[in-house]
């Protein structure tokens, strides 16, 4: 037979970054402008630097927008898709994981 607990969550803080208009406008921008910087190069440090410091959000003219989680880690994951409004959450070790917009309202709102 099944045994269902019941369970609740402890009280957490973590850093969620809401994927905007703005912020896609700002990415690809930045990405466009490391692509062109890393054409004088023989490896794509511009573009690696741009994927760090927009916490592993991507732009490209073939895929469009997408999110690599943990970029740069043991435990990096494969690139995804990202929606508008969905969330990039950063719990307290700078572990990431993406939040579709309306599991993000549903449990988080």
């Amino acid at each position: 037979m099944i045994k269902i607990d019941k369970c609740v969550a402890k009280p957490t803080e973590f850093n969620a970054i809401k994927i905007t208009n703005e912020l896609g406008d700002e990415v690809q921008k930045a990405f466009k402008d490391a692509d062109k910087l890393d054409e004088k190069l023989d490896s794509p440090r511009n573009h690696w630097k741009a994927m760090f410091e927009y916490h592993g959000l991507v732009w490209s003219d073939i895929w469009g927008f997408e999110f690599i989680a943990n970029y740069g880690k043991e435990n990096q994951c494969r690139r995804k898709p990202v929606s508008l409004n969905d969330r990039i959450i950063e719990d307290h070790d700078g572990e990431q994981f993406l939040i579709p917009s309306d599991l993000f309202e549903r449990y988080f709102k």
